[in-house]
């Protein structure tokens, strides 16, 4: 017999079979990787959701923990500012204070020869005629013809001192049985700078500080 050569693109019916089974068995693979990715995939699902929700609820205790500070940053600015305010308020008491056991020495350094005969501080007088209106002093000395009014600052400016001026001018309305007497206005403060002792100089204002030990009168003769 003569043995017949396979054509070519001739398969022979076992490589077909064999393929086929390959081809299947590839698929089967395929298919079971497949299922255990989306398997794994769906499980993953609850620890993505939960690791989210961590995500979540450490987010929203951030910010509450932000407002908390935010908060407590607002206090502590307000208990700052009333704290500043407290010790603003307490230096110029202080400086009333330091100003009061001097009054009969700065009235007679200022008025001259004459003795102050009363001396008070934190005067409040209320208008004679319109009672809802309120003049304070800080300390007023009187002598037989001279007052001296002073107005006491924890911080004293060219402005602060102008505007002492323009309080004085009512002075008569609100102290009549005074309006006689001659009139010597005086700022104190723990310190005043040279400018300032310059513009009181020209306002001719009396400008009291602290000296060695007391308060002392520290413009005399220069007006």
């Amino acid at each position: 017999m003569i043995a017949l050569s396979p054509r070519r693109g001739y398969l022979p019916p076992m490589a077909t079979e064999d393929r086929v089974i390959n081809l299947e068995a590839a698929l089967a693979r395929f298919i079971e990787h497949t299922d255990q990715i989306v398997a794994e995939f769906r499980a993953g699902h609850p620890r993505a959701d939960r690791h989210l929700l961590e995500m979540q609820q450490q987010a929203e205790k951030d910010r509450q923990q932000a407002d908390k500070e935010r908060q407590q940053a607002d206090k502590d600015r307000k208990d700052f500012n009333k704290r500043l305010a407290e010790i603003s308020d307490n230096m110029g008491t202080l400086i009333e204070d330091k100003v009061e056991p001097c009054g009969f020495q700065l009235a007679r350094a200022i008025f001259g020869s004459e003795e102050a005969e009363t001396c008070a501080i934190r005067i409040k007088r209320k208008h004679p005629t319109r009672p809802g209106e309120l003049m304070e002093l800080d300390l007023l000395a009187t002598g037989p013809a001279n007052l001296l009014v002073v107005e006491v600052k924890r911080r004293i400016d060219a402005a602060k001192v102008a505007e002492y001026r323009d309080k004085l001018k009512r002075f008569p309305e609100f102290f009549p049985e005074l309006a006689g007497k001659t009139l010597c206005p005086a700022v104190a403060s723990v310190y005043l700078e040279p400018s300032v002792i310059a513009f009181l100089n020209r306002e001719k204002v009396y400008g009291i500080a602290m000296g060695d030990e007391v308060m002392e009168v520290i413009n005399l003769g220069q007006f």
